[in-house]
């Protein structure tokens, strides 16, 4: 018997760069539509979008526009618990995919829907920073995430670390989830813009404490001291509120760059620093050794699975080996560099991962299961 032709819905509508909180996210969701536009896989392909991705998404696609989800808070939510189910419903498709991973509690989903969870973060903070966010926020994005795990054909994760993550919290609840799949990030060669190298380190910032910025600009600090360092450290995001910044001349910071000012500030550094405690995937490192930038980053599962050994990794309780992570990657060659960009692409890339999806969902169709 023939498998039903494979008809699919993405849902956009509720991303804008301006908004996220995750801006891998939104770079995920953009890369995967721009592979699943050109498979011939798909008998039929809609996307559901607001017009600020209007210039970013691929000609001659089917597109559905709602601007809603992306106009307030209230109306992402009705387009999360309600209007996402009716869109996709509307198009006719057999399947809807959430790349954002969170699913309506309040109604069922009328099509087949797989969702993409990018990480347990909710888990995370409730261990370890259970005061750090908005409760009904946490409240709002868990009950989703359970929505996913229970009413989903297929879930997709972007790290095996992840998939490992959502069967753990899954079996400790008793629930038997849908199968769970590692999809993962694809990447492709930035354009690097014209110009030499200068002596800079861009250090990645944030508010959100899992970051932890307040180590990194403690741990930069120190090593600024120890080893005079002489060249530019540029700081990029937002920081926790009360943070105070020593006063050295060379430090800058940028709240928040546009895309292709972040891209060229990269593509001409020598080395991007990366704190964090908890990742589903972590992009930053990997973009930056596809810019000629060497990554020095925490030594977390999900980081030390995507490099595979590339770049410098360090331990967020030591101290020692952060200095000696980030003086061995101002060391580095050019070679080793080129040599790890061409390994990642060979890892991460975004045939491979539309391959994963694409097949896990030919499969659904061809068994008449999940």
């Amino acid at each position: 018997m023939n498998a039903r032709p494979l008809t699919l819905t993405v849902s956009l509508a509720d991303q804008l760069f301006s908004q996220t909180k995750s801006v891998g996210i939104f770079n995920l969701s953009l890369g995967l539509v721009e592979q699943l536009s050109r498979r011939s896989e798909l008998a039929r392909f809609t996307v559901l979008a607001n017009r600020s991705l209007a210039g970013r998404l691929p000609p001659h696609l089917d597109v559905r526009w709602h601007d809603g989800p992306a106009g307030s808070r209230l109306g992402r939510l009705i387009w999360d618990q309600w209007g996402v189910y009716s869109a996709a419903a509307g198009t006719g498709h057999d399947w809807l995919f959430l790349p954002k991973g969170f699913a309506s509690f309040v109604r069922a989903c009328p099509v087949r829907m797989a969702a993409c969870v990018a990480d347990t973060l909710h888990d995370h903070y409730r261990q370890h920073h259970p005061c750090a966010v908005n409760r009904y926020e946490q409240a709002y994005f868990t009950r989703s995430f359970w929505a996913a795990v229970r009413s989903a054909q297929v879930l997709f994760t972007i790290s095996d670390f992840t998939t490992g993550e959502v069967l753990r919290l899954a079996n400790a609840r008793g629930l038997t989830p849908p199968s769970v799949h590692t999809m993962g990030i694809g990447f492709t060669p930035p354009i690097t813009p014209a110009g030499a190298k200068v002596n800079r380190v861009c250090v990645l910032s944030s508010p959100f404490p899992h970051k932890r910025t307040e180590l990194a600009v403690q741990w930069l600090a120190r090593w600024q001291g120890e080893s005079v360092f002489d060249g530019e450290v540029h700081w990029v995001g937002r920081a926790p509120a009360g943070l105070a910044w020593p006063a050295f001349a060379n430090w800058r910071h940028h709240e928040r760059l546009p895309e292709a000012d972040y891209r060229e500030l990269l593509a001409r550094a020598r080395v991007l620093v990366f704190f964090s405690e908890y990742e589903g995937f972590g992009m930053p490192p990997v973009e930056a050794t596809l810019a000629g930038a060497c990554p020095v980053y925490s030594a977390i599962p999900a980081t030390r699975e995507v490099m595979g050994g590339c770049g410098f990794a360090f331990s967020n309780q030591d101290y020692p080996s952060f200095r000696h992570a980030l003086s061995a990657a101002l060391q580095v060659s050019g070679d080793s560099l080129a040599r790890w960009g061409e390994d990642l692409l060979r890892r991460h890339s975004w045939e491979r991962v539309a391959d994963r999806l694409l097949a896990v969902l030919q499969a659904c169709n061809a068994t008449g299961g999940s």
